[in-house]
Formats: C-alpha cells, structure tokens, sequence
C-alpha cells in the first residue's frame, strides 16, 4: 500500500515504511519520558500531590507505549525476515552480514526486556507515591532503572539504524 505524501513519487512512503517510522517515534517519545522522570528524582527533594500524579500517568502511559513499540516493531520485523530476495534481511546478509548477525538478531531477543523494565518502574512509581523521592533506598533503585532503560533504548535505536541504513525494511 502506498501513501502519497508528496510532490514526487520516489518520496512517497510506503505503509511499513509509515509504521516503522512511528516504531522510532514512540521510541523517541519513551526515552524523553525516562529522561524526564531521571531529572524530577535528581532534582527533587519533595513531591506535591500533583506532580505525584503526573509522574505516575507519566510512567503508566510511558510503560504502555514500550508495549505498543515493541508490537509495532514486531510487525516491521516480520516484513524484515521475509525469504525474498528483495527483503532487508536478504540485502544485508549479501552486503553487510554483520549488520543483520550482529544488530537485528540480538536485538531480536534484547527488545523484550524494554516492556518488562516498563512496567517494573511504573509499578515502583504507583507504589511509592511521593515517598519515592524521600526514601533514598527507592530514589537510588528507580534512578538506576530509568538509566539502564534509557541506555538499553539507545543502544536498540542503534542497533536498529545501522541495518536500517544498509537496508530499510520496505
């Protein structure tokens, strides 16, 4: 299927083409939320009811779009491992192996940890309510898990774009 966004058809993207771009996008929108969520327990001393609030909504809706990330690129994935000659799986086997070997089986697998992560910190986040900024037990931990997450989403962002940029999935 293809959706003619533009003036010239060699600009036009495809549906997967679409879907995969949002893929990236939510991706994108997650690691701001983490990023967001590091900075409220660095510098923060003490929540009101209201920003309690908005951090659970935040790391809810967070942990929830992983999910939908995760799903949407095991759609894209699926496309990629087609047995096609013209698949990305097939062009990056045949000019770049190390790309498909190295980057997308690995990430494969790796990718799953990010919903599990997720929901982990969300479920801290409800749980501990605005004491979590006041118990150092808790702020330490949920800390830790927000830089592990936001480093596990870059390294899969990168991981995903160099076989991307060899061969996107089409």
């Amino acid at each position: 299927m293809l959706v003619n966004w533009s003036v010239n058809e060699q600009m036009a993207l495809t549906f997967l083409e679409i879907v995969m771009l949002v893929h990236g996008f939510i991706a994108s929108i997650a690691l701001m939320a983490a990023t967001l969520m590091v900075g409220v327990l660095l510098f923060s001393k003490e929540l009101n009811a209201q920003d309690v609030s908005r951090l659970k909504w935040i790391s809810l809706g967070t942990a929830f779009l992983v999910f939908v990330m995760d799903f949407i690129g095991g759609y894209g994935y699926t496309f990629y491992r087609a047995r096609d000659p013209t698949s990305a799986r097939s062009i990056i086997l045949a000019t770049a192996p190390w790309g498909h070997e190295v980057f997308f089986e690995s990430m494969e697998y790796i990718s799953l940890i990010g919903p599990l992560m997720a929901t982990a910190i969300a479920y801290v986040v409800w749980h501990y309510g605005g004491d979590m900024v006041k118990e150092p037990a808790v702020k330490r931990a949920l800390l830790i898990m927000l830089l592990i997450g936001i480093l596990w989403g870059l390294a899969l962002i990168g991981a995903g774009v160099i076989p991307t940029r060899i061969s996107a999935v089409r």
